[in-house]
């Protein structure tokens, strides 16, 4: 089955919609949050990736007609999306693939095809964070050549808005989440 990578514009309702819910649902299959947890208006909140980055998307089909099987977001400097991105580093986030789909290698080609276009823009560096619970994604990003990036760990707890804070690692309350951090530079490669 052949499929095509593109970026989706904040217009593209349907097309929005449909990667939201993915995006949704792969973290809900995952079992990163669950259906009442206050991150799952921000996963299908597509048209704000949309408008605030590239939102790129992995359609069946030659076309890219098909259903969406996979996106990722590629969070420009100066973007409302940054979390751990400094300076002039670009940053990945949200990275999904639909549970039916797994194992043809679509989050491998959705990263490459967000850090051939960070390259594109000049990009000299591409950092993201990852729950450390998140094996499978370690995996992918260190198969890709991403080092682990001390310096960007974070810890963070959730808030009722959706939004998280971060938190003091030694002082974590129960419940709290760590993230890792990675980088990617194009001269390493």
């Amino acid at each position: 089955m052949a499929e095509r990578i593109r970026i989706v514009e904040p217009d593209d309702t349907s097309r929005l919609a449909e990667i939201g819910q993915l995006t949704a649902l792969a973290y809900l299959a995952d079992g990163l949050v669950d259906q009442a947890h206050p991150y799952i208006p921000q996963l299908r909140d597509a048209r704000t990736r949309a408008s605030e980055a590239s939102l790129l998307a992995m359609a069946d089909g030659e076309s890219g007609d098909g259903t969406i099987v996979g996106t990722i977001t590629l969070v420009p400097p100066g973007s409302s999306l940054v979390e751990v991105a400094q300076g002039d580093e670009f940053e990945l986030r949200m990275l999904a693939v639909s549970p039916l789909e797994r194992g043809r290698g679509i989050g491998a080609h959705l990263t490459q095809a967000a850090l051939d276009m960070a390259v594109e823009q000049g990009a000299a560096r591409i950092v993201l964070s990852t729950m450390d619970t998140m094996h499978a994604a370690h995996r992918l990003y260190e198969r890709m050549g991403f080092a682990r990036r001390e310096d960007l760990d974070w810890v963070v707890v959730d808030n009722a808005d959706g939004t998280v804070s971060r938190v003091s690692a030694a002082h974590a309350p129960e419940g709290a989440v760590r993230l890792l951090g990675y980088e990617w530079a194009p001269t390493a490669q």
